[in-house]
């Protein structure tokens, strides 16, 4: 039997998250939250929870399929994040599409674009941390 998954206001078990940085011709991936997630229509990179169970690249990958209807290959961790003091860690990871052309799931993202890194920057909405994740991965 599986222990259940950590409570998110749990000190000792942080929760666990995954974002997914893809590039394409000097662009990245972004997304508007949905109005019914938390943080609603906020900018960031598309990712969410880590699963009891799943490694990060799984969770990226059903992520990625969830929030945008594409399959990608995970590459490598590019940077860990630590939020909300130490209550929120995200794992940020390149990936690249194989298949699919990214598409909103509705119940999750309200928009997807793709933009350059100074476009990300000056983007109105953008979630706190998505500077910086910019900053440690050269972007």
């Amino acid at each position: 039997m599986s222990s259940p998954v950590p409570s998110p206001d749990s000190p000792d078990n942080p929760t666990l998250a995954v974002l997914g940085i893809i590039r394409r011709d000097g662009r990245l991936i972004v997304i508007q939250r949905a109005k019914t997630v938390a943080v609603p229509l906020a900018w960031c990179f598309p990712g969410g929870h880590i699963e009891e169970g799943e490694t990060q690249a799984e969770a990226l990958v059903r992520e990625m399929r969830e929030e945008l209807n594409v399959v990608v290959e995970p590459g490598e961790r590019l940077m860990t994040q630590t939020k909300h003091d130490g209550q929120l860690v995200l794992h940020c990871w390149s990936a690249t599409i194989v298949s699919g052309r990214p598409t909103p799931n509705p119940l999750e993202v309200a928009d997807v674009r793709w933009l350059t890194p100074a476009e990300i920057r000056s983007q109105a909405g953008l979630l706190p941390g998505t500077t910086e994740i910019l900053d440690a991965i050269g972007a």
